[in-house]
């Protein structure tokens, strides 16, 4: 059976998260997608906040993990993404090559602050990918709730 490419940028940085959702996740790096910005445009009731979600914005670039999967956990992963819809991109992998990938991006955009608890998961998972201190820097000044 044929594997994806699955971008994530969000809680899905976790892979213990991932392979909890899908079992045949396997972790391959950090990834870049250009000309895009990191928001928080979706309400999440299981954080009790805005989560994580890529806006078109020339210059920016949103880090994340590309994990290899299998087409059945791509199903499985559909159930956990309510509010979103599945997108097809192209990111750079870790040795700068264009690879082409599912993600996921908000139907209905507004906007939410984040807990401070999704952001640290995210800062987390983020340093154990090596994202760039410029990019985590970033996410740290992201205004949280409370």
């Amino acid at each position: 059976m044929s594997q994806l490419l699955y971008f994530a940028y969000g809680s899905n940085l976790d892979p213990e998260q991932m392979t909890s959702r899908c079992p045949s996740a396997r972790g391959l790096g950090r990834a870049r997608l250009r000309d895009h910005r990191l928001d928080f445009t979706y309400f999440s009731m299981r954080w009790s906040g805005g989560s994580a979600d890529v806006v078109p914005h020339s210059g920016d670039n949103v880090w994340g993990a590309l994990y290899e999967l299998e087409p059945a956990d791509l199903a499985r992963l559909d159930r956990f993404e309510g509010g979103y819809q599945r997108v097809f991109l192209s990111v750079l992998d870790e040795a700068g090559c264009s690879r082409n990938v599912v993600s996921y991006d908000v139907r209905v955009k507004r906007s939410f602050r984040p807990t401070a608890s999704y952001v640290q998961k995210m800062l987390f998972w983020g340093e154990h990918w090596d994202l760039p201190e410029s990019y985590l820097a970033q996410l740290r000044l992201t205004p949280v709730l409370g």
